[in-house]
């Protein structure tokens, strides 16, 4: 029996637990998670980006908070004097548009970013050049510079995330959530691979890619699904200045890794489902040309591996969808959605679903527009600009 039972235990669920526990309100809380390595997860295969280059308010004060925790990581998952070790790579983000629609499209995002004190630069084609001299900037016309914006090791944010749970008293069980009972208008307990049960009062659904098949358990229907994304490590034979995670306008993304570079790109042409294939050809066909107009220098890159992680797609609107199941059960949570951006609100989302369940409504950042509701209304909430 648990008070509160949170399946998938991967950034999600491990940013709540941890919420949760450090409230020392949160009672009996025991994650579900069926692979504590999270070799599949998507948060640890994900490009780590925390960035407030954002459309929308709830998503820049979601990442702002991200970043003050990952800014302090190593203090705050201290376990007995042992920090760790965790860097946030202040390399910054920048967003290439082309064109008069998207060149107001990333004005009217940057307008925003400013007015909640987001220290980004609005850049012509002129400036990019000045800053990124090995950028061909020839057919772009404006950008949206985020000097503060950075990146995270994901895995080390997941296992961090964990271990300083379990300190404090979070309990793990490595299992998989294969049924939901429900009896008298309420989720009572989850049924495990494993023939075993674990009886609760509340259940929080944070499965990511997963999530969509933990809620059919109980009948929920959510615009989610599983979006293959290949990444992709290159190195290169000559150097070039310090490069931000940079989205060119053919929707390939590139960032610094070490001594060479990732580049992945969202393609939502693909097939929606679990694809666990790199597709190698797709970066000869796709990427390498847009890297190589991009950067010259990355003509003669050499690819040293590649690796596939999904997205818990929102076909609806590509928004978080937080918050318990309006119109359903009562104590049935989901957090989901995040279409590429959940490594960056793990701790945003944890906080907030810790909120919801101590205090039964949000405390700091205002995630109202983001329920279910909208679902059941068919009202997107939608966001122009960057996309992960």
């Amino acid at each position: 029996m648990a008070d509160i039972i949170i399946i998938g235990g991967s950034i999600m669920g491990s940013s709540i637990a941890y919420h949760l526990a450090m409230t020392g309100r949160g009672g009996d809380i025991c994650v579900i998670e069926p692979d504590p390595s999270y070799e599949w997860a998507a948060a640890p295969r994900s490009s780590g980006g925390v960035r407030l280059m954002h459309g929308l308010p709830e998503n820049i004060e979601m990442s702002r908070y991200g970043r003050e925790v990952y800014k302090d990581f190593a203090a705050l998952m201290d376990v007995d004097g042992q920090p760790g070790s965790f860097e946030f790579l202040e390399h910054g983000y920048l967003y290439l548009v082309a064109g008069g629609p998207e060149i107001a499209a990333a004005e009217e995002n940057w307008r925003i970013q400013t007015g909640l004190g987001v220290p980004n630069d609005f850049l012509d084609r002129d400036q990019v050049a000045a800053r990124f001299p090995s950028m061909n900037v020839a057919d772009i016309d404006a950008a949206i510079h985020a000097p503060q914006d950075g990146f995270i090791d994901p895995n080390a944010a997941v296992l961090g995330f964990r271990r300083k749970a379990i300190s404090l008293g979070v309990t793990y069980i490595q299992d998989k959530v294969v049924d939901i009972e429900v009896a008298g208008g309420l989720a009572r307990a989850v049924v495990l691979g494993s023939g075993a049960r674990v009886a609760g009062d509340v259940i929080v659904n944070v499965a990511g890619a997963w999530g969509p098949e933990v809620c059919a358990m109980v009948g929920m229907r959510v615009p989610v699904e599983p979006l293959s994304r290949n990444t992709f490590y290159f190195e290169i034979r000559g150097q070039v200045e310090t490069m931000p995670l940079t989205k060119d306008p053919s929707g390939v993304a590139f960032r610094q890794e070490g001594a060479g570079f990732t580049a992945g790109q969202t393609d939502i042409n693909v097939p929606f489902g679990f694809d666990w294939d790199v597709h190698h050809d797709k970066f000869e066909e796709v990427f390498w040309p847009a890297l190589a107009h991009r950067v010259p220098a990355f003509e003669a890159l050499q690819v040293k591996r590649g690796w596939s992680g999904h997205y818990a797609y929102n076909r609806m609107d590509g928004n978080t969808i937080i918050g318990k199941w309006i119109g359903g059960l009562d104590n049935f949570y989901i957090a989901t959605g995040f279409t590429g951006a959940g490594l960056q609100k793990g701790p945003a989302i944890g906080r907030a679903i810790t909120e919801l369940l101590l205090h039964g409504g949000y405390q700091t950042i205002d995630l109202s527009r983001m329920s279910y509701q909208r679902v059941i209304d068919d009202e997107p909430l939608l966001e122009t600009g960057f996309s992960a």
